[in-house]
């Protein structure tokens, strides 16, 4: 067991008494039956994540509603030798809350775990249990004149814990930063039941090493997160957003530097997407329409907002614009004059992610590059899609203004959907090592799961990886969490 120097409680133990009478108990007795479930029909929905490629046969799924169930939990699997997946939302991508080929796994649900601890106006901070939906934190923080600003498509049923376990992005991260750039403070549950809590609202500590941060993107390899202290925003009250047709990357560069010189860090989105990703969301939505007349190689979506209501943003947006046109880095562009106009702009810009996820013999990839680098990983990983499979639809889209350009590919019309997923390795090893040769990742946003770990062992040093397991035995030397993933 771990130990604090005298005077420190960081870690609340479990009492021998509690602990050994915890692990003779059953799950069942321990968590009653609206806690434990084992029945197939109960547990279906847990045995799969959204895209439904990695499928899993769990020995039940335990459903705690209090971090104190968690510890008993944990002192019981760790007793028993069971190994614990955590799974929040399920919206993941990488399998990372599957049990994949691993019968005798608990899944433990964060599901029922959904209240919030505290808000405090004065602080900007709301401290949250980990189960709770990102949507809803969303929606306390703006009825409270806050706002929190971590968005992405799954946000309707993302848990809070799932966010900080694969440190989510989302379109947000270029004025805001990504999910770990958010969070104050944690509560934690060890391996072996013990209970960390670091619920610290603060903004400056420099009493030692940040512990938090070790367990933010671990992907519930190193404990469970069942609490979380977040930040909060002022709520923005100005705001705008413009769809722009453009003829290349480069092209959406130089119009997001030309923007930030008018708008400072203020903007807050900059999205690329690519024709044949608007074709597929097309195809996909009929009766949807794009604010074009015309066809266009690519286009963005470009937005700032303030907590001002003396910053014209609007004579910026038209600044920049008037710019872009007259150096022919625009080809056409539309400012949303409504809110709904707004959200129309971000309904295609989602819908098309929506629409290559329902098409399964779509190859799905999630990489980062630096910025300046975009324009030359999409050129680049475009022609060795093009030479390993012709005829193949390359896709990219997404968030230009962090580097983070998840290159797609979709199959020619003339190619069976078998032949074109036989080239999917070549092609995910096109994309990885494109990325890594001009200094990106092989991850970005989606977290490593189960299926992109031997990318990252093939992308990271071996001091990198060495780290990572001297973290991992030390602080779960049985390997009992969320045994398979990142790992």
């Amino acid at each position: 067991m771990l130990s604090a120097p005298m005077g420190l409680m960081p870690f609340r133990t479990i009492p021998n008494s509690i602990e050994k009478r915890t692990c003779t108990m059953s799950l069942q007795t321990l968590l009653g039956s609206d806690g434990y479930l084992t029945q197939a029909a109960d547990t279906a929905k847990y045995r799969h994540d959204i895209v439904g490629d990695i499928q899993g046969d769990p020995r039940g799924v335990a459903r705690p509603t209090t971090t104190e169930e968690v510890s008993q939990i944990m002192a019981w699997c760790h007793a028993n030798k069971v190994s614990v997946i955590p799974q929040g939302g399920n919206t993941g991508l990488c399998g990372g809350c599957i049990p994949q080929g691993q019968p005798d796994t608990l899944i433990l649900s964060l599901e029922r775990m959904n209240k919030v601890r505290n808000l405090d106006i004065m602080g900007n901070t709301i401290t949250v249990d980990a189960g709770c939906v990102l949507a809803d934190v969303q929606r306390i923080a703006l009825e409270n004149n806050r706002f929190f600003p971590v968005s992405h498509g799954g946000q309707g049923s993302a848990q809070i814990g799932g966010n900080l376990s694969t440190n989510s992005g989302g379109n947000n991260v270029l004025k805001y930063g990504t999910t770990r750039a958010q969070v104050l403070g944690l509560e934690v549950v060890l391996p072996d039941g013990q209970i960390w809590n670091g619920l610290r609202a603060l903004h400056k500590d420099t009493a030692g090493m940040d512990l938090k941060q070790i367990f933010i993107g671990a992907e519930g390899t190193l404990g469970i997160i069942t609490a979380a202290v977040l930040k909060l925003r002022p709520k923005p009250v100005s705001r705008e957003t413009a769809m722009v047709a453009i003829r290349e990357p480069a092209d959406g560069l130089w119009l997001l530097r030309k923007l930030q010189d008018y708008v400072g860090e203020t903007v807050s989105s900059f999205e690329l997407m690519h024709k044949n990703a608007i074709d597929t969301f097309i195809a996909f939505r009929p009766q949807a329409r794009v604010p074009f007349t015309e066809s266009h190689p690519y286009l963005v979506i470009m937005e700032a907002e303030s907590p001002s209501r003396f910053f014209d943003l609007r004579g910026a947006f038209e600044a920049a614009l008037a710019d872009a046109f007259e150096e022919g880095k625009a080809i056409d562009a539309v400012i949303a004059e409504a809110d709904q106009h707004r959200l129309d702009f971000w309904a295609i810009r989602e819908g098309m992610a929506v629409a290559m996820v329902e098409d399964d013999s779509c190859l799905k990839s999630d990489t980062s590059v630096p910025v300046h680098a975009i324009a030359d990983f999409v050129t680049k990983t475009t022609a060795e899609f093009e030479r390993l499979v012709p005829g193949i639809r390359p896709s990219p889209l997404g968030h230009i203004g962090d580097g983070n350009i998840h290159f797609n590919g979709q199959r020619p019309f003339d190619m069976d959907k078998q032949t074109f997923i036989s080239h999917w390795d070549a092609l995910k090893d096109a994309v990885e090592n494109i990325s890594v040769e001009l200094g990106g990742s092989v991850c970005a946003e989606h977290g490593v799961g189960r299926i992109k770990k031997k990318a990252v062992a093939r992308a990271k040093s071996k001091e990198e990886m060495a780290l990572f397991h001297t973290l991992k035995n030390a602080l779960d030397p049985d390997g009992i969490c969320n045994p398979g993933a990142v790992l």
